[in-house]
């Protein structure tokens, strides 16, 4: 069975993304492994020995499963008549870079999905926490999707999702993850486009939507799609957002069009800074 991974690095938004992935974990059956990336010899201003090193990482792995507990258990006390069925959960203090470590754990096979927090969500440690610039950084080159959890996020609840594409072909690329996770939240399915510019490149793309939506290769068959006008993407989709009082934020990972300009630093980073809820990013094949 494959893997959620979380990273934490005990913030309040690392707690809310354990919580996140745990209710994922157990609707989406797949098992759940929560990790602590730390580096000594950022974190100290000497080199330390193979002994202190070694007690460190103890002290972290100790921290670290306390901190699991806390905040999983309550989540899978609401799956008590499933009990069956919950999730393997494992904890893991690992000494190395964070960025090139959660990178690296994106691409195992035995990944499904990465939960972690947002831009600006970290606990401030030192060395500095995996969130902010890691996050963005994980997010437009990670192996497997990705799901960044907000700053001051509550209990995980996905009443609405929202999955924004710019042409059918994204939503083809995403499909399969997607709707996977839509069979498994049963949520309000909105599928959201930002038009173009050129009028009959529109239309064209209308068209395929439309019959991509007939197809197998379509996340569900019970949705609401929602056109808004030609502008800038991360406002557009911002303002969508609260307006629709969407729960999840589904974008697609390929760096090109629409996505050229979302991934792009000056239009990712605002998005992530100031989206209120949760963004999943779902990388497209090579």
């Amino acid at each position: 069975m494959k893997n959620i991974i979380v990273p934490v690095d005990f913030s309040d938004t690392s707690a809310a993304a354990v919580r996140f992935g745990t209710y994922l974990a157990e609707v989406m059956d797949l098992n759940l492994r929560i990790v602590h990336v730390f580096d000594t010899m950022i974190s100290t201003s000497q080199t330390i020995s193979s002994r202190a090193r070694a007690q460190e990482q103890t002290r972290l792995a100790n921290r670290l499963e306390e901190f699991a507990r806390h905040h999983v258990e309550p989540v899978l006390a609401t799956f008590q008549g499933r009990l069956n069925t919950l999730p393997a959960i494992r904890t893991a203090a690992v000494e190395g870079t964070a960025a090139q470590t959660i990178l690296w754990q994106s691409t195992d096979d035995d990944t499904a999905l990465i939960v972690m927090g947002g831009v600006g969500a970290g606990a401030g440690l030192h060395p500095p926490g995996i969130f902010g610039e890691v996050a963005r950084h994980v997010a437009q080159r990670g192996g497997c999707p990705v799901l960044l959890i907000p700053k001051d996020y509550g209990y995980p609840t996905v009443a609405k999702l929202a999955i924004a594409f710019d042409d059918a072909d994204d939503i083809r690329q995403m499909g399969s993850f997607a709707r996977r996770m839509i069979q498994a939240l049963h949520p309000e399915v909105h599928f959201v486009h930002v038009r173009k510019p050129d009028a009959r490149e529109e239309s064209r793309n209308r068209a395929a939507f439309r019959e991509l939506a007939h197809g197998p290769d379509f996340p569900t068959y019970v949705y609401h799609f929602d056109a808004l006008p030609d502008g800038k993407v991360e406002e557009s989709l911002l303002t969508y957002v609260v307006e629709k009082d969407i729960d999840l934020l589904v974008l697609g990972g390929e760096r090109r069009g629409f996505f050229d300009r979302l991934f792009e630093a000056s239009h990712l980073k605002p998005l992530l800074r100031r989206c209120a809820v949760p963004l999943l990013v779902i990388p497209f094949p090579d």
